[in-house]
């Protein structure tokens, strides 16, 4: 039987509950038992330790539950994976130990990308696909100095690995025409799920409240949004509340300081930053519509509020979205701020969103388990 070595030092170094690292949660929580042999491989002191999917979902989760503030997850992480006492062995030993190498996560690490590059001359590699937004969009992403020939490292290895498994129709059609990447090499699709999350019943409130979930980055279009909702607001009568859930930007000051001082000055508008995972979905299962506008490379967070019973509106690159349309998620013009001041204006009416809340399916979103045969069938 294979044996496949999946590399999650990315986590490691970074854990921060991001979509990626709910992939690798979900992966270690369903990867098949009758799916080729795996552990899940993490630098340690001077060696390597090896988990088992058991012990990896478990470190893995440590991302996605409530901590005090203040916390270093890092540290957290990092007395785990002791606690956890693994097996260790050399760096050397990987090379005889395994049949195949998985790079799950986006890295621009360059002992991930070292490690890789040598793997990828002894034996099969595979990688997950998430999206190449970075060159095709690099105006939205600002990398670290001295990261750049790692980005392109990154993506080099993404257009030649043995085998592609992508996330979306859309990462694959990036892969194969940004990138490149020899059509005759095995790419291959797989829809990560929702199906972490209880099926509920939505719950909105009397008074609209639409809610926008994610990091302030510009690609989501939060000030347009802003700009948008608070134009209905004083020229269309709009009724209804803002929120924005999520992490400042880490780049664009103006973002922040717009949100921060709209919040501040107009109750309609709310920003929550350090929510739980827990508090996410109540907020989210409490909305009267979710909002997710701009560039994603997937969306899981559509899924999510498929699953608690709120209905999506969605414009731009929305692969989860385009994936749920019909199904309790529907496309809108949000072309510029002119499309998504009429859509707040025509939605604010809790009547115009009973429709979609009847089309709610949340059988309809993929499963995990789905998604993790179709990475191990990679390997076949």
């Amino acid at each position: 039987m294979t044996h496949v070595g999946i590399d999650i030092e990315q986590f490691v170094r970074d854990p921060y509950g991001s979509g990626i690292q709910r992939v690798l949660q979900q992966l270690a929580l369903q990867w098949p038992a009758d799916g080729p042999g795996a552990d899940f491989v993490v630098p340690l002191d001077d060696a390597f330790g090896l988990l088992t999917p058991e012990q990896a979902a478990g470190l893995l989760t440590l991302a996605f539950v409530p901590r005090d503030p203040g916390a270093d997850l890092r540290h957290i992480v990092r007395d785990h994976l002791v606690a956890l006492d693994p097996t260790r062995v050399r760096a050397g030993d990987l090379l005889s130990i395994y049949d195949a190498w998985l790079l799950p996560e986006v890295s621009y690490l360059p002992s991930v990308l070292e490690r890789f590059e040598l793997f990828a001359k002894c034996m099969p590699t595979v990688m997950i696909g998430y999206d190449v937004l970075p060159m095709s969009d690099p105006a939205n992403y600002r990398f670290k100095p001295g990261t750049a020939a790692w980005v392109s490292e990154y993506f080099r290895h993404l257009a030649t690995a043995d085998a592609v498994v992508c996330i979306s129709d859309y990462a694959r059609d990036g892969i194969l025409g940004r990138l490149r990447r020899d059509p005759a090499l095995p790419i291959s699709v797989a829809h990560p799920g929702g199906d972490h999350i209880e099926v509920q019943q939505g719950r909105p409130p009397a008074r609209p409240l639409f809610t926008r979930l994610g990091t302030m980055e510009a690609r989501k279009r939060p000030l347009e949004i802003l700009a948008a909702f608070l134009e209905a607001r004083r020229t269309q009568g709009l009724e209804a509340d803002l929120l924005f859930i999520g992490a400042p930007s880490a780049s664009d000051e103006e973002i922040n300081e717009s949100v921060r001082r709209a919040s501040a000055s107009d109750p309609a508008v709310r920003w929550v930053q350090g929510a739980s995972d827990d508090e996410v979905r109540e907020l989210v299962g409490r909305s009267s519509a979710f909002l997710s506008i701009g560039t994603e490379g997937y969306g899981i967070p559509v899924l999510e509020a498929v699953r608690l019973g709120t209905p999506v509106l969605f414009d731009g690159i929305q692969p989860a979205g385009d994936l749920m349309a019909g199904h309790g998620a529907r496309r809108i013009d949000g072309m510029g701020q002119s499309g998504l001041t009429a859509t707040f204006a025509s939605y604010g009416d809790p009547s115009a969103l009973s429709g979609l809340r009847d089309d709610l399916d949340p059988g309809a979103v993929p499963t995990w388990a789905a998604f993790a045969s179709g990475v191990a069938a990679a390997f076949e």
